[in-house]
């Protein structure tokens, strides 16, 4: 009987034929797939993915947050310092213009009321600021390739 040595080359059925019309030549063995650096890589990719999404996200948040501020500055200033520059400056005049009209009603009263309608309104801008979503879904990339990611699982089982 012959002794079988330990180099031995892994042959595939269509390179069987080629060893026997080049005895003495080395036959390739085939390509393996490394399945746990497939599925790291793969693993990797998705992480940089929602890395990147989470990041656009932070970005999106932080600038609804400085309209938040703005807003809230905003108001803030404007309420305190217009407000009661606009009163003082304006009582004299809406007196005069409310005098036998409104008896009940003083001029610096009215001015308010006034000055408080324009600020509302400019609240309402900013709010429609706040409200505002993003021209594309969040996390739209993940969401798709999670998706894919399904369909591909349950063709593969």
């Amino acid at each position: 009987m012959a002794t079988q040595t330990s180099n031995q080359t892994t042959q595939t059925p269509s390179s069987l034929g080629n060893e026997a019309s080049h005895p003495g030549t080395p036959v390739e063995a085939p390509q393996t797939v490394n399945l746990p650096k497939e599925i790291s890589d793969f693993i990797a990719a998705r992480i940089e993915l929602a890395k990147i999404e989470a990041q656009e996200a932070a970005e999106f948040s932080i600038r609804k947050a400085i309209h938040g501020v703005a807003l809230a500055l905003c108001g803030l200033f404007t309420w305190a310092l217009v407000l009661a520059a606009l009163t003082g400056t304006l009582a004299p005049w809406a007196d005069r213009w409310m005098e036998g009209k409104i008896d009940h009603l003083p001029g610096w009263a009215a001015i308010l009321f006034l000055l408080a309608f324009i600020h509302g309104v400019g609240a309402l801008v900013f709010l429609g600021q706040l409200k505002k979503k993003p021209a594309s879904p969040l996390f739209e990339l993940s969401r798709q390739e999670i998706e894919n990611d399904k369909q591909w699982l349950s063709n593969n089982k």
